[in-house]
C-alpha cells in the first residue's frame, strides 16, 4: 500500500512554464500504472511528440488547453479528455492568460518519447478518443456516487479504465479487491477516506492512495461536502471481489437533492 501525500510527491520543471507533478508511478511502488499532473503557465507549449510503446489518456482539470491531435486542432476544457494511441502525435499549449492543467494516466512505466514535425491542419472526423465532457454519460453505481468514465474500451483505449466519481457526504462505494491488477485512487477536490486491508486512512485533496492486486480497499465519504475522486485501473475491465467491511464510525446521511 502507498497513500502518496501531494506534499510527498515529485515534481519538476522540465520546460518553462511547465510543471509536472508525479502523482504515482515506481514513485508509489506501482508497477502496472504511472500518472501524472502537468500544470502549463500562459503560453506554455508542450511540443508535438508520439509514444512508440504507450497508450496515453489526457484529462482536463483546469482552464482551457488548445491540443493538436494527428493534425487535428482542438479546443479542451474541463472534463474533456484526450488519448493518444501508439504512435499518435500530440501536443498541448495554453493560449489562455489563466493556468490549466491536466492528469496523465497510462500503464507503460517510463514510456518512450519522440518529439515529431507538426502536420498541417487535418479536415477528417474527429476520433472517437477525443472525449468531451458533454459526451460521457454519467452512472449512479451505489447510493450517493455519480460515476463519470471519459475514458474507457467504448472510447478507445485498449489498456485503462479512467474515472471520474463525485462523492456525496456519507456515500460509500462497496469494499472490494483486484486480483490481478492494481487501483490508482487520487483525491481530486475535497476530503475522502480510505480503506486499505481494514484501516482507515484520511485522503485530502492531491493525495493518491494506491492498491496492489488482493489489496482489499474502498473509498468513501464521512465529511460533510461533495468531494471527487479519480480512479484509473491498468485493464478496461477490472476484475472486483467484493469484501466484508464497515467503516469505524458512522458515515452521515446522504442528501436526497
Amino acid at each position: 500500500m502507498a497513500i502518496l501525500r501531494q506534499a510527498d510527491m515529485i515534481t519538476s520543471e522540465s520546460t518553462p512554464g511547465i510543471i509536472g507533478r508525479r502523482i504515482g508511478g515506481p514513485n508509489s511502488g506501482a508497477t502496472q500504472i504511472t500518472a501524472g499532473l502537468n500544470t502549463l503557465a500562459p503560453g506554455a507549449i508542450i511540443s508535438y511528440h508520439s509514444h512508440p510503446d504507450a497508450e496515453i489518456m489526457h484529462y482536463v482539470i483546469e482552464g482551457d488547453i488548445e491540443c493538436v491531435l494527428d493534425g487535428h486542432r482542438i479546443t479542451l476544457h474541463v472534463g474533456d479528455g484526450v488519448l493518444a494511441p501508439v504512435n499518435v502525435k500530440h501536443s498541448f499549449e495554453n493560449r489562455s492568460g489563466a493556468s490549466a492543467k491536466f492528469i496523465t494516466a497510462g500503464t507503460t512505466i517510463g514510456a518512450t518519447r519522440e518529439d515529431r514535425e507538426l502536420d498541417p491542419p487535418s479536415h477528417d472526423p474527429l476520433p472517437k478518443y477525443v472525449v468531451f465532457a458533454e459526451d460521457v454519460v454519467p452512472t449512479y453505481p451505489w447510493p450517493g456516487t455519480e460515476r463519470f468514465d471519459p475514458m474507457d474500451a467504448s472510447f478507445g483505449s485498449s489498456t485503462l479504465l479512467f474515472s471520474k466519481g463525485v462523492i456525496a457526504p456519507g456515500s460509500i462505494g462497496p469494499p472490494h479487491f483486484h486480483p490481478e491488477t492494481e487501483e490508482f485512487m487520487y483525491c481530486l477536490e475535497g476530503e475522502l477516506m480510505a480503506m486499505y486491508n481494514g484501516e482507515e486512512f484520511l485522503l485530502n485533496a492531491g493525495d493518491m492512495l494506491l492498491a496492489e492486486p488482493g489489496a482489499h480497499h474502498a473509498i468513501f465519504n464521512a465529511s460533510n461536502e461533495t468531494a471527487t475522486l479519480i480512479a484509473i485501473h491498468p485493464t478496461t475491465a477490472p476484475v472486483r471481489e467484493l469484501v466484508d467491511w464497515t467503516p469505524s464510525k458512522p458515515l452521515p446521511t446522504i442528501p436526497t437533492n
